[in-house]
C-alpha cells in the first residue's frame, strides 16, 4: 500500500518495486475482466510475489500471463499453450511436461537426422547462404538442465534473503544481505535469456523437423 508523503510522490522516482505495486493497486481499482500479464513480479518482494499469487487465484476473469517465475506458474495457471511449428494449440501438460516435450523431440529430430546423414551426404552439393551453426543437441540439452538448477538454486536463496530481510537486522547485516540479493536479481536474467535462447534453439530444431 501506499500512505504518508509516498502517496504525493512522483511515478517517475518510484523504484521500480514501488511501480509493479502501483500498477496492481489500479488493476484492483478498475476491476477488469481480461488481465495480460508479462513477467508480473518482477521487481516485488516475497511478500507481494505471494499476495499476487493469492489474488490472481481469486481473480474470476481471465487471465493470461507470460513468467519465468515458475513458483507463480505453477500457482496460478490452469491450462499452457504451446506456440510451436508456426501455430498455437492447448499444451496437455504442466511445465515438467513441457521441458520432457522439448527433449523428446530435440531427441526424435537427432534420430532423424543420424538415419538421413549418409543420404543427405551423396546428394549434390549447391550453393547457399551459411546457416549458422547451433550447439548439439546433447549439449544444448546438459546446459539447459545446468541453467535450470541455477536458477531453482538462485530463486531458493532469493525467497530466503527475502524472509530474512523482513526481520529486524542490525544495519550491516542489512547491507550484506541486500549486496546479495542484488548479485541474483542481475545473476537471474542472464540465466533466463540464455534459458529462452536454448528453448528456441530446441523449438527451431523441432519445427525444422
Amino acid at each position: 500500500n501506499f500512505s504518508g508523503d509516498m502517496v504525493k510522490q512522483s511515478v517517475g522516482s518510484m523504484s521500480g518495486g514501488e511501480k509493479a505495486r502501483l500498477v496492481l493497486c489500479m488493476l484492483v481499482w478498475q476491476r477488469p475482466n481480461l488481465l495480460l500479464l508479462d513477467e508480473p513480479t518482477n521487481h516485488l518482494d516475497l511478500a507481494t510475489r505471494e499476495a499476487l499469487s493469492v489474488a490472481l487465484n481469486e481473480f474470476e476473469g481471465t487471465v493470461m500471463l507470460v513468467s519465468h517465475d515458475r513458483a507463480l506458474l505453477r500457482a496460478v495457471c490452469d491450462e499452457f499453450w504451446l506456440v510451436s511449428r508456426g501455430g498455437i494449440e492447448p499444451f496437455e501438460g504442466d511445465l515438467d511436461d513441457y521441458q520432457k516435450f522439448l527433449l523428446d523431440e530435440a531427441k526424435r529430430l537427432k534420430a532423424i537426422t543420424s538415419s538421413g546423414a549418409t543420404v543427405i551426404a551423396a546428394a549434390p552439393v549447391k550453393a547457399s547462404t551459411p546457416k549458422p551453426v547451433l550447439p548439439s543437441l546433447k549439449n544444448m540439452q546438459k546446459e539447459l538442465a545446468q541453467i535450470e538448477a541455477k536458477m531453482q538454486t538462485l530463486e531458493a536463496q532469493r525467497n530466503e534473503l527475502h524472509a530474512v530481510m523482513a526481520n529486524k537486522l542490525a544495519a550491516a547485516e542489512l547491507a550484506e544481505k541486500g549486496k546479495l540479493l542484488k548479485q541474483i536479481d542481475q545473476e537471474l536474467p542472464a540465466l533466463e535469456a540464455r534459458w529462452l535462447e536454448l528453448t528456441g534453439q530446441l523449438e527451431s530444431a523441432t519445427a525444422a523437423s
